[in-house]
């Protein structure tokens, strides 16, 4: 009797998962979760972390802990804070009503973010061309991905508004297919040797230089006359 339940519970295990199995191999991403995919790892993110790198070199040629100091440093750490999720999303996440709320939201208060950093900053360091135009490359990935998403998305952006023939659906889900380890690897990677690293020892830079007093010491004294 107990044999005969075992076999039976086997056989009724079994044929759940190969049906599951089943349904997770017929399942394919839809055109636009394959194209917000492509655009996003191979375009968007190098990009963006490229330039992240950049903006590193930047700061420490105009001695950003000595002239702005802490307080710039936080708002950038608060920038890659509401940045990361808005890139990320489109590469992991299956792009729906809920997963576009987010972007959206996100991309409204890192644009209020980064005008307070320029707000703060511009008085206080000179900001290069060069690394004026870098912040262009830094700025624009979350809004791109955010209007990429709608664009490849709509009917889930229309019901989000209420509007248009699909029901809203909210619930987060990975992709599927799921991203590769491998790529998954090397983005992460990318991000702590790139971004996360630099701007630690950023930071830490900051960090000494406020406990020393010495924040402002490198201000071009003609800024403050100009930004006042």
């Amino acid at each position: 009797m107990k044999r005969s339940m075992a076999s039976t519970l086997a056989m009724v295990s079994g044929a759940a998962l190969g049906f599951a199995a089943k349904r997770v191999q017929w399942r394919r991403a839809s055109p636009g979760d394959t194209a917000m995919r492509r655009l996003t790892t191979y375009f968007i993110l190098p990009v963006w972390i490229g330039a992240g790198f950049v903006d590193y070199l930047w700061h420490r040629r105009t001695r950003i802990e000595t002239t702005s100091g802490l307080e710039e440093s936080l708002m950038h750490s608060l920038m890659m804070v509401e940045g990361a999720p808005i890139v990320l999303s489109a590469l992991f996440f299956e792009i729906n009503a809920g997963v576009l709320g987010w972007m959206i939201g996100l991309s409204f208060v890192h644009e209020l973010t980064v005008l307070c950093d320029l707000s703060f900053t511009a008085p206080r360091r000179v900001i290069p061309a060069g690394e004026q135009v870098t912040h262009t490359f830094l700025e624009a990935p979350p809004f791109l991905v955010t209007a990429a998403a709608i664009s490849t998305h709509w009917e889930q952006f229309l019901a989000l508004l209420g509007r248009g023939s699909e029901r809203a659906r909210y619930r987060i889900r990975l992709q599927r297919p799921p991203v590769s380890s491998a790529h998954v690897f090397l983005i992460f990677a990318a991000l702590a040797l790139l971004d996360a690293l630099p701007h630690a020892d950023e930071l830490r830079r900051c960090v000494e230089a406020k406990k020393a007093g010495r924040i402002g010491e490198d201000t071009p004294a003609c800024l403050p006359e100009v930004f006042s």
